[in-house]
């Protein structure tokens, strides 16, 4: 495990070299941008080239009444291509995920090997067994599976994935208003949840395929949705280069908007800096 060494290697980096780097932010299911909106401005500010990767059947869809969920393998598609086309022109590619948006990092580092240099994978929840998951959780198959689950969905209650009170009554007032806040959509239908359930098979399946050459974990020790035994599966399965983890100490489970959210975006530039200069 390690600790926030500083940052003047992420300010120090060369924009030339950081140009020549493409960095994907990918989200969490069924939600925006938001969530990775501080890292990614704060990427482009010093002259990385940084998408936020909307994904049909994916992310929310602010249009539309009902959100219909597409197989996760066209998510991971849409992800190939993004990659390809940034591999065009940069000479470095960097997938940052949070949430399930890790497990599609990893998803997308096993379809395409070495074309991946990096992964940032933070609050990764290929086990969701946290302190706040329900002891009922063991039957969530027969409702994604099955009949019985026809008409359930998630609904997303208290504490919202986030340890800071301001930040939580802050969503609390979103989701009065609308479907959606910055920790993610008020609703998941069960399709959505079939289909995420199905990439995280794929993926704890496969994670010895993963060949990217540097990976940087961050989670924190409070997690609600995933224990710290989702670094544990990282460290005995990933066949990558070099993984490093990092244990926050004062979040929950959306790290980029609690309390250590300053580290979360120390230890980003830190990691983006290290890839684009090629110090990793």
């Amino acid at each position: 495990m390690s600790a926030f060494h500083g940052s003047a290697e992420a300010l120090r980096v060369d924009h030339s070299a950081a140009r020549r780097t493409a960095v994907v932010l990918l989200h969490g299911l069924c939600s925006t941008p938001d969530e990775l909106r501080t890292v990614g401005n704060a990427l482009r500010g010093l002259g990385y080239t940084v998408q936020a990767l909307p994904i049909e059947g994916y992310s929310f869809d602010a249009t539309a009444e009902h959100q219909a969920a597409c197989p996760f393998e066209h998510w991971v598609d849409t992800l190939e291509h993004r990659v390809d086309a940034l591999r065009a022109n940069h000479d470095r590619v960097l997938l940052v995920g949070i949430s399930a948006g890790a497990s599609l990092a990893l998803a997308a580092a096993i379809r395409c090997g070495t074309r991946i240099d990096a992964l940032l994978l933070m609050s990764t929840a290929l086990r969701l067994d946290g302190w706040a998951v329900p002891r009922t959780q063991w039957l969530l198959p027969l409702a994604l599976y099955t009949p019985l689950g026809r008409f359930w969905k998630y609904r997303e209650r208290a504490p919202y994935g986030v340890k800071n009170e301001r930040v939580r009554a802050w969503i609390e007032r979103e989701l009065r208003t609308r479907r959606i806040s910055s920790a993610g959509s008020s609703v998941i239908g069960i399709d959505h949840l079939r289909e995420h359930h199905r990439l995280l098979r794929h993926v704890r399946a496969n994670l010895q395929r993963v060949q990217c050459a540097n990976v940087l974990a961050l989670h924190a020790r409070d997690d609600e949705v995933a224990s710290l035994q989702n670094l544990a599966i990282l460290a005995r399965d990933l066949r990558c280069g070099s993984l490093r983890t990092v244990v926050l100490s004062n979040s929950f489970h959306m790290i980029t908007i609690d309390n250590d959210r300053q580290q979360v975006l120390a230890e980003t530039l830190e990691f983006a800096a290290a890839i684009a200069c090629g110090t990793a």
